[in-house]
């Protein structure tokens, strides 16, 4: 009984008007929670679709010192894109891990190490960049049926596009909360000339007209829901905070092929996680981020 007194003394001590708002936060709290569940199963829906698991905890995954994911499921993640978004995807791919596109059954079968603390940031980089992605997808395809042309361009200046694995160096918190402050240029080769242009316009030159405004305004998540979800799930799979794997520099050894289907689920999780957030919002209003 005296427990019971002490652990209400707070409660029993604050002003009725204190206490109700201590309520309210209590319950706003746990409504916010029950959201970010029905978001978390729209996207577990999402996945069970295409018949693919969610990968479990990496630390089950550890077999004679080697970390391995089996079954890839390559083909089921790539087959919810169109070419042009699967080629820019194979490009992020390249980019994060140095797997190429081209690559024998020799290469992803190859065993590479990765630091803990890397191969989490990989991850929520390609979780942001799947989220990227289906944003500005929907965009292009709004501004090419209503034909509104790109009110983004460079004009004369070098075009500039994300750089997801630079944006790694900035750690897990600056990731999430969406400083994408780090534009490389394109190389020249890589920009194309005016008379190369076909109609519709193609996606890849569409992102590389926009400026860092829109690239930002793309890239940040809207809400907090999903800013904590991807936080949850990261930890979830990857560690959590008491062990703080987005802080730990142990050396994993792996293939090349499971970290491929590592970086093709997080692609996924984006892009779906934009439908389970754009979806609950015109039932919920979700807290912007």
């Amino acid at each position: 009984m005296l427990l019971f007194i002490v652990c209400c003394l707070p409660l029993i001590l604050m002003k009725p008007c204190c206490i109700g708002l201590r309520i309210a936060q209590l319950k706003e709290h746990e409504c916010q929670i029950a959201v970010q569940d029905v978001m978390y199963m729209l996207i577990f829906y999402r996945f069970s679709e295409i018949r693919v698991n969610l990968v479990p905890k990496l630390s089950r995954c550890v077999y004679n010192g080697r970390l391995e994911i089996l079954p890839c499921k390559d083909w089921e993640l790539e087959s919810i894109y169109e070419l042009e978004v699967l080629e820019m995807i194979k490009e992020h791919i390249t980019t994060v891990i140095g797997l190429r596109a081209d690559s024998s059954v020799t290469d992803n079968w190859a065993m590479t190490n990765i630091r803990q603390a890397h191969l989490g940031r990989v991850y929520v980089a390609s979780i942001l960049y799947g989220y990227f992605l289906k944003s500005a997808i929907l965009r292009h395809h709004l501004e090419q049926k209503l034909a509104i042309p790109n009110k983004h361009r460079n004009g004369g200046h070098p075009k500039t596009f994300l750089q997801f694995p630079e944006m790694c160096l900035y750690g897990f918190r600056n990731l999430l909360s969406g400083r994408l402050s780090n534009m490389l240029s394109v190389p020249h080769n890589q920009v194309l000339n005016s008379d190369q242009e076909t109609e519709p316009e193609k996606l890849k030159r569409f992102l590389t007209g926009f400026d860092s405004e829109a690239l930002q305004r793309c890239a940040k998540l809207k809400s907090k829901e999903a800013l904590n979800l991807i936080e949850n799930h990261s930890y979830a799979l990857l560690g959590n905070e008491e062990v703080g794997f987005f802080e730990n520099n142990e050396v994993l050894v792996t293939s090349f092929s499971s970290l491929k289907r590592l970086v093709l689920e997080a692609v996924a999780f984006g892009s779906f996680l934009w439908d389970a957030e754009e979806y609950v919002d015109t039932i919920y209003k979700l807290k912007e981020n």
